[in-house]
């Protein structure tokens, strides 16, 4: 019976019909990257100080004036998955930029149980083998500061997706994502555009005969050559930055953001055409430590008696910036599943020593009165994650 494991993950996770449009289609580019997006709870849609926002809002690609890399490792469901992430900024000339991120959410070492019974209906273990399931991405980016508007910045994404159930299931998959965002020393405001072609998956399926005849005998429908539309969603929101202190160096910024599909969910505001709400906000320290909250997930719950409430799923985080690194931690639940499997992120993001090459938009420096929440340029003094 174990061997129901296997089909469950197969027969469950893709969709049998020649062409569908899937209401939570390539989810795991959802999950969100990031101590500090995750600690906010999913509610940025703009930042300059980070490659991980190539997955919130690519137009903070535009922001960068030195090479910037960034990774997270993080285990789910008791370290049975994992989710890895890598990406890397470029700076080009002219306030243009380039990055690269690979993600992969995957789940290794499956016990393949199909072939565990002899044809005489005895046990052999030894032809017990293992296989992976992984969702992988790779995004491929462009941003860029426009020389005359300080603070506005545009970007997008070409995202490739490989998806990989073993030898059973793959597929490919192919998307694009565009922003904007507008930065000043009070206030940011964003518009992220997720899979605005939509994005199509095509998947491929291969069973040899012996796999064929357990589908057969359980009562399940052998899955055939089949593609895959993930609708396109509008993520729009921002954060407003209270500054206060001795020097104006603590800083209080509420931010929050709205989310538009284009299909039915179970979110706040469900429909032919669903609305969700992420609230969340950061308390920065001498722009050294930072403390941040979100509120996500905002659904209508029925209790025991009967009663109708807002249900929600609530996150907290903190950072760390020293110098050149910066350190971020969230205890998040999974993906916003409302099943609360909460897990622990770490993420870290080092900022290479600026080169006079990479030329930067009019503005001040991070430190002087009159910017503090532009990327510093002082190298040599802690500078705040904005």
């Amino acid at each position: 019976m174990k061997h129901i494991v296997i089909l469950i993950l197969i027969t469950g996770s893709v969709n049998v019909n020649s062409q569908s449009v899937r209401k939570y289609s390539n989810e795991f580019l959802k999950i969100g990257v990031g101590g500090k997006y995750l600690g906010t709870g999913g509610s940025l849609v703009t930042s300059e100080s980070d490659p991980a926002s190539v997955f919130y809002n690519p137009a903070g690609v535009g922001a960068f004036d030195r090479v910037s890399v960034s990774a997270m490792h993080n285990s789910y469901f008791a370290g049975i998955a994992n989710f890895d992430y890598v990406g890397v900024v470029f700076p080009l000339k002219y306030r243009q930029n380039i990055g690269v991120s690979l993600i992969r959410f995957g789940i290794d070492n499956i016990p393949n149980t199909i072939q565990l019974y002899n044809p005489d209906g005895s046990i052999n273990y030894d032809r017990i083998s293992s296989f992976s399931i992984s969702d992988m991405a790779l995004f491929l980016s462009f941003g860029r500061r426009l020389q005359d508007t300080q603070g506005l910045s545009f970007g997008g994404n070409v995202k490739i997706i490989k998806r990989d159930y073993g030898s059973f299931a793959n597929a490919w998959g192919f998307g694009v994502d565009a922003g904007v965002q507008y930065a000043t020393d009070k206030y940011r405001l964003g518009i992220f555009l997720q899979d605005i072609s939509s994005t199509f998956s095509s998947w491929n399926f291969t069973f040899d005969d012996s796999t064929k005849k357990v589908f057969a005998a359980t009562g399940n429908e052998i899955p055939s050559s089949s593609s895959e539309i993930t609708l396109p969603s509008v993520h729009f929101g921002g954060q407003y930055n209270f500054l206060f202190g001795k020097g104006k160096q603590m800083k209080f910024s509420p931010m929050g953001k709205v989310s538009i599909y284009t299909d039915k969910r179970n979110v706040l505001l469900p429909g032919p055409v669903s609305a969700d709400v992420s609230l969340g906000g950061e308390f920065g320290i001498y722009h050294i430590a930072f403390l941040r909250f979100g509120l996500s997930n905002f659904t209508k719950a029925t209790n025991d008696l009967g009663e109708d409430y807002l249900s929600f799923q609530p996150s907290i985080g903190a950072g760390f910036r020293l110098n050149q690194f910066d350190i971020d931690y969230a205890f998040n639940n999974v993906g916003n599943s409302g099943v609360g499997l909460y897990s622990h992120v770490f993420s870290l993001s080092y900022r290479f020593k600026k080169k006079d090459k990479y030329s930067r938009p009019n503005v001040a420096p991070e430190n002087s009165p009159s910017s503090p929440n532009t990327p510093g340029n002082n190298d040599n003094i802690p500078v705040k994650l904005d």
